[in-house]
């Protein structure tokens, strides 16, 4: 065992660590439990090998290493026939043991077919490589040799070859075929001196340091212990294996900690290898600097890393649900980069004072261990934690009592943006977080972090308006880095007004919907003459978020009332009041000169819509007709207008005149529809437009 693990300790992982010994099968069979299968391409593991209900002869219970591949989970008609290591409902699937498989290769095969191709056997071809370079004679005479400059060359190609990348090459072993069985410590391949015939392979690629083995028919560890025997691998990516024993044969076991101790960078990538049996193999990779355990299911951490000299963890596109679960990683001394993209994390599990606390999980009944020792991650430099289902900025406020050295951060794509624009999610979560340098691959200037502080405090003003004095403590425990930034910008106007506690939460997906109120009063029809009735008002509501754009809501608007949205014209009703016919000043006169009384009134001019000619001296034809709509809005006039004026502004309808009602047209484009409602609430009007142009 390795110096990181004797004694109790490392039994103990080594027994989590083997597999099941297969109940049905062995090595010795054409197929066995675990035995790695390739067809078509479709790499494959076999779980189970038998009879199935209603059908004849045996079949193959195959689980999939694309677990959209299959029609089942192992559960088929009822019965239960195995279990899956992916939890996917369509990872498996039966087939007849008589379909032709594609054929494995071994290591040494697979390396001369893609760097020396020829039709020379490769075993054939080191032999004469390593014998004594004699002359060959016949009959006293000296004969010329002729063809081995060939096989030189391709020998050269060897003799430099710095990576080799053999994934989906259908590599089942050293060998073809195994030669070791872990279930009973026994050799297979009697025949088979695995020291010298491992000697050999090492002198034919003496430079060789990058090895990728990703998405083969690896199944025992044994076998990458015997190709990595005699190379000096710095980089191994095994991506995509499914091991069904870590065991190695007593003559291997001595020497791991000497055979993976040059390694640097470790691709285990959807090997769906346990934590517990991540521990067990990297616990001889001793200067491992770079670990890939992505695509795992992994969903806690009980024990930290036995190498002291991790640099680098990826930990992307696994089931973990909080920073809590990842506690035991704070000991190792020199992490510097966290990957949890793609994970279910929405909390750090932390208070205010960095103290890790209990953590319900979602999905899993079990909890989190509760800590009472602070949770930091002292060497912590660059952490992504994007594509998750963070919804609160104050994951992002107490970041930096957890990593307080972060320099670089990635928290795109998470549900606390989705409302936002992109301005406002960078401002907002850079100004949180005082020491970052970039942000989402963005580097940050100090205008932008000067402009993005200003912004924050702004808000957090308008967030401290809501409430009484004696709520700001309160309202501030959200907003750490307050004080700090009101030291080094002044501190926020604040224009105190009534309001809820829930409002402080801020930046929430609630805060950042309209709630529209659509009225739907006439259209004319198409392929109709008629113009139908516009009494009979149509109202509907639906809650967007204000960053979509005005074709995004026409688009939601035809479909609430079955027109297309080319045809709809919409119009943003402010509900608020303007003078018009007044000299309000030099700089007024442009916009409130031009009076209803004119004939020579430019409808197209100052109109968003159409002019109804029956207007005169303010009054309108129909009594009932106390509506028309223009391009500021509604005019008023006598009893029917100013009363709602005088009540909007405060003023006197005789001493000022008219009012009209403020609208706005929210015409197509790309800008957001934010950008001219204001507010949680908008009611707006829907027209039927027939021409279109």
């Amino acid at each position: 065992m390795s110096r990181f693990m004797s004694g109790p300790e490392a039994e103990e992982y080594a027994e989590l660590a083997r597999p099941l010994r297969p109940l049905m099968k062995l090595e010795t069979s054409d197929f066995y439990i675990g035995k790695r299968i390739s067809l078509a391409g479709d790499l494959g593991t076999v779980r189970y090998v038998g009879n199935v209900v209603g059908t004849q002869h045996d079949w193959l219970g195959i689980e999939w290493d694309d677990p959209t591949r299959g029609k089942h989970d192992g559960v088929y008609n009822g019965h239960v026939y195995f279990q899956c290591l992916n939890p996917q409902p369509k990872a498996a699937s039966f087939v007849r043991s008589t379909r032709k498989f594609d054929q494995p290769v071994g290591f040494r095969e697979a390396v001369h077919q893609k760097y020396a191709p020829a039709s020379i056997d490769p075993d054939y071809l080191l032999g004469i490589l390593l014998e004594p370079e004699e002359p060959i004679s016949i009959s006293g005479k000296v004969v010329e040799e002729i063809g081995f400059e060939k096989i030189a060359e391709r020998q050269a190609m060897l003799d430099e070859l710095q990576i080799a990348i053999l994934d989906r090459a259908c590599i089942a072993g050293y060998g073809s075929k195994p030669w070791w069985s872990p279930y009973g410590s026994e050799l297979l391949d009697k025949d088979f001196n695995q020291k010298d015939s491992i000697t050999r392979f090492g002198k034919d690629l003496p430079k060789l340091q990058f090895l990728d083995l990703g998405q083969n028919l690896l199944e025992l560890w044994t076998d990458v212990t015997a190709i990595c025997e005699a190379l000096n691998i710095k980089l191994l990516r095994l991506n995509g294996n499914r091991f069904r024993s870590l065991e190695v044969p007593p003559w291997q076991a001595a020497t791991l900690d000497k055979i993976y101790g040059n390694v640097e960078e470790l691709y285990l990538e959807d090997t769906l290898l346990t934590w517990y049996q991540v521990l067990f193999l990297t616990s001889h990779f001793h200067h491992l600097k770079i670990l890939c355990l992505a695509s795992n299911l992994l969903a806690d951490v009980p024990k930290s890393l036995p190498t002291t000299n991790l640099t680098s963890l990826d930990l992307s596109y696994n089931c973990f649900q909080c920073i809590g679960c990842l506690h035991h990683l704070t000991s190792l001394p020199l992490l510097e980069k966290l990957v949890l993209r793609w994970n279910q994390i929405d909390r750090l599990t932390c208070d205010t004072a960095g103290h890790v606390s209990n953590c319900e999980r979602l999905t899993n009944p079990t909890n989190c261990s509760t800590f009472t020792e602070p949770m930091v991650f002292k060497s912590l430099l660059h952490l992504d934690v994007s594509d998750n289902l963070i919804s609160s900025f104050q994951f992002v406020a107490h970041l930096p009592i957890l990593v307080p050295k972060l320099k670089s951060l990635r928290i795109a794509h998470n549900p606390v943006f989705a409302t936002m624009s992109d301005d406002d999610s960078f401002m907002l979560t850079l100004a949180r977080l005082g020491s970052i340098r970039t942000l989402n691959y963005s580097n940050i200037t100090a205008a932008a972090r000067m402009n993005a502080e200003i912004y924050y405090l702004s808000h957090i003003g308008a967030v401290l308006s809501g409430f009484p004095v004696e709520k700001a403590a309160e309202v501030l425990m959200y907003h750490p880095r307050f004080v700090e930034l009101c030291n080094l910008h002044g501190a926020p106007t604040l224009n105190r007004r009534g309001a809820f506690l829930s409002d402080v939460l801020d930046n929430t997906l609630g805060s950042h919907l309209i709630t529209f109120t659509f009225s739907f009063k006439s259209f004319r029809s198409p392929g109709h003459g008629d113009l139908l009735d516009g009494r009979e008002e149509t109202v509907k509501m639906i809650r967007l978020p204000r960053t979509i754009n005005t074709y995004y809501l026409k688009s939601e608007v035809g479909r609430l009332f079955s027109i297309q949205p080319m045809h709809l014209r919409l119009t943003w009703e402010t509900g608020e009041w303007d003078p018009v016919g007044l000299s309000l000043g030099p700089k007024d006169d442009e916009y409130w000169s031009v009076g209803s009384h004119d004939s020579n009134y430019d409808a197209d001019a100052e109109c968003s819509g159409d002019f109804d000619s029956n207007i005169d001296d303010g009054s309108f034809g129909d009594e009932d007709q106390d509506e028309k709509y223009c391009g500021y809005g509604e005019y008023g006039h006598g009893e029917h207008g100013t009363e709602d004026a005088d009540q909007a502004v405060g003023v006197d309808a005789e001493e000022k005149g008219k009012w009209v009602r403020r609208e706005v047209e929210l015409v197509d484009g790309t800008r957001e529809v934010g950008h001219w409602i204001e507010g949680t609430e908008a009611k707006v009007r829907v027209e039927y437009r027939e021409n279109v142009y």
